[in-house]
């Protein structure tokens, strides 16, 4: 995991939000290759091995979705509207499988959550084993794409939080969104929809 992505990385437990403090054990040039995290609030401790910030200990890439594995990052890019270097993007399981390649396509970053296959280590992708609450800042990404296996309803709830304003979801299957999203097209196998914010009710 490239030093830049870890100011991104949040503490999953019920709190405050909080960054993480960071101890580094092995680098590769700016590539955090074995370090430990640490959260101030609640003293909870996660860890980078090989370059993958675990914040749980269950991933098994063999339980990722297979149905409709076969991705190409033009699609994603298209779909989540990575139209400028630079921009945050989270791919899900399989969807994470070409988060190297949508990096290259685009000039996004990218973080891999629970990627079947290993992402390459570079500043531009990061690798993340975890389950929801996803352990990002708030606001801080342009685009979510969650496979099947990740379209949960705790993880779509944990998109809206994550998502900026306008902010692009790609979803595989037939994902019910809450009323923060726009749908913008949805076909027999995916839904992509825009982050508009949680309405607010106003009163006199």
């Amino acid at each position: 995991m490239h030093i830049e992505f870890i100011d991104l990385l949040r503490c999953p437990n019920a709190h405050e939000d909080s960054w993480l403090v960071a101890a580094f054990y092995r680098m590769d040039s700016r590539v955090v290759v074995e370090g430990k995290l640490g959260c101030p609030v609640c003293g909870a401790e996660f860890f980078i091995r090989d370059g993958v910030a675990e914040f749980h200990e269950t991933h098994d890439p063999s339980k990722g979705s297979t149905v409709g594995a076969e991705t190409d990052a033009t699609v994603i890019a298209a779909l989540l509207n990575l139209a400028r270097p630079g921009m945050l993007a989270l791919l899900a399981g399989e969807w994470a499988r070409d988060a190297d390649a949508v990096s290259q396509l685009t000039g996004a970053r990218m973080i891999a959550i629970n990627s079947p296959s290993r992402a390459r280590d570079s500043d531009a992708v990061a690798e993340i084993h975890a389950g929801s609450p996803v352990p990002l800042a708030a606001h801080s990404l342009d685009g979510v794409a969650l496979d099947a296996t990740h379209a949960t309803p705790a993880l779509l709830a944990d998109a809206a939080r994550l998502l900026r304003p306008r902010g692009r979801l790609l979803v595989r299957g037939q994902a019910r969104l809450s009323e923060a999203f726009h749908e913008l097209a949805r076909d027999s196998e995916q839904v992509v929809a825009e982050y508009i914010g949680e309405l607010v009710s106003l009163r006199r």
